[in-house]
């Protein structure tokens, strides 16, 4: 086997979040190909039975240390792989992580980045000067610095525009690492078994669905539908008192949530955004279990504008309620949208055309 590719992937995220999850299906899906180290902090972010060609470099050690420190160790680290192993390319995987391209050319290495987010919009004025938006100022400003940014959806792309040359930024799509067996869940009953997963931060719109299940409750009676939310965050103290009086069960987080999507009967997104690909709705789709989504540009893009899925206005806990009315008195409906949802994922979400389009972009990174 030829691995003349001698990768170090650097992720400094302190949680496991979709960024974590998609370097867990990423690395194996390049181990056959390359040399890869991993660098990385967050305690939960684990790889499961990682072959000989991955090895793991944990700095969690420096969790409290703050960015700065952890960026300038990881620059020692890159320079000692440079010169003891022979390293080729830097890969990062995270917004304070882009300090490291120029490291990387400055040491003669190819610097590449994906892209999970679209970027932020409506930045205040001065942004560099405030506390928690100087990351996204200097991103925008270190990321032309890469060779290649992987961007996870068109919708990444088309943001990423606004700072990097458009030559430099290619559209990787987030895959199922292998298509489950479909649910065979029968919807013949009430109430709905809808089903949340993700982080529980205001951004990912949980508050949205208690809201529209109130409306529905409103409007059709309590016993209409029942929800479960699978995750944690910040915001699940403020959720659970928002959830009092509704039929809903927060389960935690679990790392394999295979068993939550088989016995729902609708998975929902209502993500706010900013969102790239979020691996939450491809594994919804892949088990053929129906979905409604928040209307955002990667959610148009991975469901037809809205064959797969039905769509609701981003924000607009009426709409989304308006949406499960929908799929309370259309049965046939939510079939639909399920099987429709599955033959998408399993055409267009596959590892195998992933695991060939960062090995045609590698080569040719390589070849520059």
């Amino acid at each position: 086997m030829k691995r003349a590719r001698k990768i170090a992937f650097v992720d400094l995220g302190t949680e496991f979040t979709g960024a974590q999850a998609y370097a867990r299906n990423l690395l194996p899906l390049l181990s056959d190909d390359a040399l890869l180290w991993l660098i990385k902090i967050a305690p939960q972010f684990r790889l499961s039975n990682p072959p000989a060609s991955i090895a793991v470099l944990d700095l969690g050690f420096s969790l409290k240390w703050g960015r700065a420190v952890q960026i300038a160790l990881c620059m020692f680290v890159l320079l000692w792989l440079r010169l003891r192993h022979g390293l080729t390319t830097v890969w990062v995987n995270g917004y304070p992580e882009i300090a490291l391209m120029p490291w990387a050319r400055l040491l003669g290495m190819r610097a590449m980045a994906t892209r999970h987010l679209t970027l932020v919009e409506n930045k205040p004025r001065l942004s560099w000067l405030r506390s928690g938006w100087r990351v996204h100022f200097l991103y925008e400003r270190l990321a032309p610095f890469a060779h290649r940014i992987v961007c996870v959806s068109d919708a990444v792309r088309e943001s990423m525009k606004t700072c990097v040359p458009e030559n430099k930024l290619i559209v990787i799509r987030n895959w199922i690492p292998r298509l489950p067996e479909p649910r065979t869940s029968d919807r013949s009953t009430m109430p709905l078994r809808l089903l949340f997963v993700g982080r529980l931060i205001e951004l990912k719109g949980a508050h949205l669905l208690l809201d529209a299940m109130r409306h529905l409750a409103k409007k059709r009676g309590p016993a209409m539908a029942s929800l479960v939310i699978v995750g944690e965050g910040d915001e699940r103290a403020a959720l659970e008192i928002a959830a009092q009086g509704l039929d809903v069960t927060f389960a935690g987080f679990h790392k394999d949530p295979s068993q939550f999507y088989r016995e729902a009967d609708v998975f929902i997104n209502p993500s706010l955004g900013p969102e790239g690909l979020p691996l939450v709705s491809l594994d919804a789709m892949s088990y053929g279990l129906p979905c409604v989504f928040s209307n955002l540009p990667v959610h148009r893009e991975i469901t037809g504008n809205g064959q797969a899925a039905l769509l609701f206005e981003r924000g607009d806990a009426g709409d989304l309620a308006r949406a499960l009315e929908y799929l309370i008195d259309s049965p046939q409906s939510v079939t639909n949208y399920g099987q429709v949802a599955r033959q998408i994922a399993g055409e267009m979400f596959t590892a195998d055309f992933a695991r060939r389009r960062y090995l045609e972009e590698l080569n040719l990174l390589t070849a520059q």
